[in-house]
């Protein structure tokens, strides 16, 4: 499964996000794609999007660059999925094209509730 993971470029993506998910042994047999691992940018043609299988969004922090692309991938009828920290709330746009807002308390919680999506497909 293909899985693109969406995120504002204001949090400590790598460490909150990224470093999780890699040391996660469930996700090896999966392709995560995490848009900023090995730079600025993966460099995404708006065709890529229509490649990934599902996609997972931490909108716990705004951020236009996520809006457009959630804009994208919801316009290619891919899965989305928002997570946000507890206590916060994604924007009224971002709600209305998810397929649910999920929140989470610590980094642990946000990999096992990826994980729980996963096994469901």
């Amino acid at each position: 499964m293909r899985i693109y993971i969406a995120h504002s470029n204001s949090i400590d993506y790598k460490n909150e996000i990224y470093k999780p998910l890699r040391d996660d042994g469930f996700f090896l047999e999966h392709e995560l794609i995490l848009p900023h691992e090995n730079g600025d940018s993966i460099g995404n043609s708006r065709d890529d999007y229509k490649n990934y299988d599902i996609v997972i969004a931490e909108c716990s922090e705004p951020s236009i660059g996520v809006g457009i692309e959630l804009g994208w991938l919801y316009d290619d009828k891919k899965p989305i999925y928002c997570f946000v920290k507890s206590g916060l709330h994604p924007s009224s746009a971002v709600v209305s094209i998810v397929e649910k807002v999920i929140e989470y308390n610590d980094e642990e919680d946000f990999v096992d509730k990826i994980k729980a999506i996963i096994e469901k497909y």
